[in-house]
């Protein structure tokens, strides 16, 4: 059986160092000349023999009696080896104790009987909560300092049980220890005839290792893609579910899907692989996927949509009010999120919800945060990393949070495209603003190559990532701006140049501009990129005559050589193919969705670059 991993919480001074470092004495797993530098170090300081010196690694920790930072104690033993995490107890450390909670399978609840069930347990309790853990261990400590141990234990448990239970948490057993004296610890407790239970160590027994949902729905997290030659791997953890070669898989947030060829879990192949694995997929076609993406079976989507209902854990040194702009760190995806409301913040003494209309450190809160990217969190899986979050304000982690809700797309998504053209706002300003850079990304063709159709599948897949993102399309065009030009070479010159001069506005707005027109001459095509040249990407979608005629719905090529159509690009009018475009996308040879995933990775790195060079 594998280790468990146990999280020690509990307010400052309850013990938690101290019953671990007995632990560690009564089982033999201090040396003798370790056990000795504790008697003389405990000894300088006039204090009896401190057992939580063999846990706190800093200087300042000894001197103050206190933990700081986490401690990874190691304990084997011979069913099951166990890890426990000390977390800190003081509120200013609360950031540990959430670092120590979110990577364990267990916890252990320290309460004093001094002091019983303090502010501070409380609000460690509710974190455990928020964690998710549904039952814990309870140690109550100090029964040395007590004049009648067992009322007191009994008063401390009836205490504990009642607390517990407004937190809908089980305990799996309340045991009694003095740790500075070894009662109950690693032994029975020898001044405590009435304990007829276990000892905490045998109490250990009952926690179990963290089990991945195996039989639930798939969910495959993208960590990276790696290129080798003309192969992708897909690498990523399942956190539920299993995945299987030769089905297809749906990745979130947008929506491409493809046909898992093979699983490599190293050194070899594997027809499936379950939850916990970390793998690397192949699929049967080139779909944009990049880290942070979810994949599942098609009947088993996370939830989707703008917007996402949590608790959270406010830990900013300072207070934060609605409308704050934040990071989104969720599964191993970022996104920018704005806290739109507080629905309230819940009391620590009562445990009620009640209004506010801010967070200070150490508030437990249920927030409303929005989007303009789609987000993909599970609401309903304890587990999963898309079931859980921090929030970021620059580089540092201002909140821990945990989703209760995902609230679906807005009705109105063209709101997005409103772009107020204010010369006093600079460029530098809409691309720290927007996330990424504007850019004029010009797809080039042949008539019935696929521009039309690649643009719109990757505005879609850009705007579900929360891209200010536009398709200009020469047809559409034609309809309304262009609509008094015809076909002679003077009317396309003019119509390329209406078509630039529009997509270098978007541009210069913060947009990223598509546009899919013929453009059928390499002068009109040098003239547009002259609108906006510090970003503009020719596109060449490359498709031989014979293909673009069989793909042709509106029968131009069938009317062309007929002789009803005149000056028809690639039948009665030249058109010249770029001589070194930015991007080739072959159409002939890949597949729609192959060439829009190149294109979606080609604008992606793009405009990540240019942010962070303007960064």
């Amino acid at each position: 059986m594998r280790q468990v991993r146990i999280v020690m919480v509990g307010d400052v001074d309850a013990g938690k160092s101290t019953i671990l470092g007995r632990m560690l004495v009564d089982l033999g797993q201090v040396t003798p000349q370790r056990l000795a530098e504790l008697e003389s170090s405990s000894s300088k300081r006039g204090v009896p023999i401190e057992y939580s010196f063999l846990l706190d690694a800093f200087q300042l920790e000894r001197d103050q009696a206190i933990t700081l930072d986490i401690s990874r104690i190691w304990l084997r033993m011979p069913e099951r080896d166990y890890v426990f995490v000390d977390a800190p107890g003081h509120r200013e450390l609360i950031r540990n104790l959430l670092t120590g909670a979110s990577e364990v399978d267990a916890a252990i609840l320290v309460v004093a009987v001094d002091e019983g069930i303090t502010l501070q347990t409380r609000r460690q309790a509710l974190f455990l909560q928020w964690f998710g853990f549904k039952e814990l261990l309870v140690a109550v400590n100090k029964l040395d300092l007590a004049s009648d141990a067992e009322t007191e234990f009994a008063r401390r448990k009836a205490e504990v049980r009642q607390f517990l239970e407004q937190l809908d948490i089980k305990p799996i057993d309340i045991v009694p220890v003095a740790a500075r004296e070894g009662e109950n610890i690693a032994a029975p407790a020898k001044r405590w005839p009435w304990w007829k239970g276990p000892t905490l160590l045998e109490s250990l027994e009952a926690l179990r290792p963290h089990a991945f949902h195996a039989g639930g729905p798939l969910r495959f997290v993208v960590q990276d893609v790696y290129r080798r030659g003309t192969n992708r791997l897909i690498a990523g953890r399942i956190e539920s579910g299993t995945l299987r070669a030769g089905e297809r898989v749906v990745f979130w947030p947008l929506q491409t899907d493809a046909v898992v060829t093979a699983i490599h879990r190293w050194p070899k192949e594997v027809p499936e692989a379950h939850a916990g694995d970390v793998v690397a997929i192949s699929l049967d076609e080139r779909v944009f996927v990049d880290r942070g993406a979810v994949a599942s079976y098609a009947g088993d989507a996370p939830g989707m949509g703008h917007a996402i209902q949590a608790t959270v854990v406010w830990l900013g040194s300072e207070p934060v009010a609605p409308g704050e702009s934040l990071r989104l760190r969720i599964g191993t995806r970022e996104v920018p999120v704005t806290l739109q409301r507080i629905d309230e913040v819940v009391d620590p003494d009562s445990l009620e919800g009640k209004p506010s209309d801010s967070l200070g450190k150490s508030d437990v809160a249920v927030v409303t945060l929005i989007s303009r990217e789609l987000i993909a969190a599970d609401d309903d899986l304890d587990d999963t990393s898309i079931g859980k979050f921090v929030l970021m304000h620059g580089t540092n982690v201002v909140a821990g949070g945990r989703v209760r809700a995902v609230i679906g797309r807005p009705r109105s998504e063209g709101a997005t495209d409103v772009v107020a053209q204010i010369s006093s706002v600079h460029r530098e300003e809409r691309v720290r603003r927007n996330g990424h850079a504007g850019g004029v990304f010009w797809l080039t063709g042949l008539p019935s190559a696929g521009k039309s159709t690649v643009a719109m599948a990757v505005q879609r897949m850009l705007f579900d990532r929360g891209t200010h993102v536009y398709v200009l399309d020469g047809d559409t065009l034609r309809t309304t701006l262009n609509v008094d030009l015809g076909f002679s070479e003077e009317d396309r010159t003019e119509n390329v140049r209406r078509t630039a001069a529009v997509a270098g506005v978007l541009a210069d707005a913060g947009f990223v501009v598509i546009s899919a027109l013929i453009s059928p001459f390499a002068a009109d095509r040098e003239k547009a990129r002259a609108a906006y040249p510090e970003s503009f990407y020719e596109i060449y979608v490359s498709c031989d005559l014979a293909t673009a005629e069989r793909r042709d719905v509106k029968g131009h090529y069938r009317r062309a050589r007929l002789g009803e159509i005149q000056r028809f690009t690639g039948i009665s009018s030249p058109y010249d193919v770029p001589e070194k475009p930015d991007l080739m996308l072959d159409t002939t040879r890949e597949s729609i969705g192959e060439s829009a995933a190149r294109l979606m990775e080609f604008i992606e790195e793009t405009t990540r670059r240019k942010l962070l060079l303007k960064s």
